[in-house]
């Protein structure tokens, strides 16, 4: 139970820390860059659960790196941003329902400027 539980917490953290940018959409960012930071990033969060977990650390930590550097590296081309395939919308020329508020009924306006509440009476409160 404890190794699936360290398993789990160890992939969300490289998928979380592969997906990181900071900066917003950037058409700039890269499957191949964001699979390089998830390989290091895998790699290393990798070696330290494996050690840390398994009998031999030597072998955890090396058997743990290579998988954390595999999933890292998926993580990251996972989450690399779409490209920006997208044309612009032009705005339409006219109203999109012409005279749809003229239809509507009288008192469905504003009150005039310059009107108040009428004071409270004297039993009222």
């Amino acid at each position: 139970m404890r190794v699936a539980g360290m398993t789990a917490l160890a992939l969300g953290l490289a998928a979380m820390l592969a997906a990181c940018n900071g900066e917003g959409l950037d058409q700039r960012d890269t499957p191949v860059e964001r699979a390089a930071a998830g390989v290091v990033l895998g790699g290393a969060l990798g070696a330290g659960i494996g050690a840390a977990i398994a009998i031999n650390p030597a072998l955890g930590a090396a058997i743990g790196g290579a998988s954390g550097a595999l999933i890292g590296a998926t993580a990251g081309i996972l989450s690399a941003q779409p490209g920006g395939g997208y044309r612009p919308i032009p705005p339409a020329a006219g109203a999109a329902i012409p005279s749809f508020y003229d239809s509507w009924p009288p008192g469905s306006h504003p009150p005039p400027a310059g009107t108040s509440v009428p004071p409270p009476t004297a039993g009222s409160g």
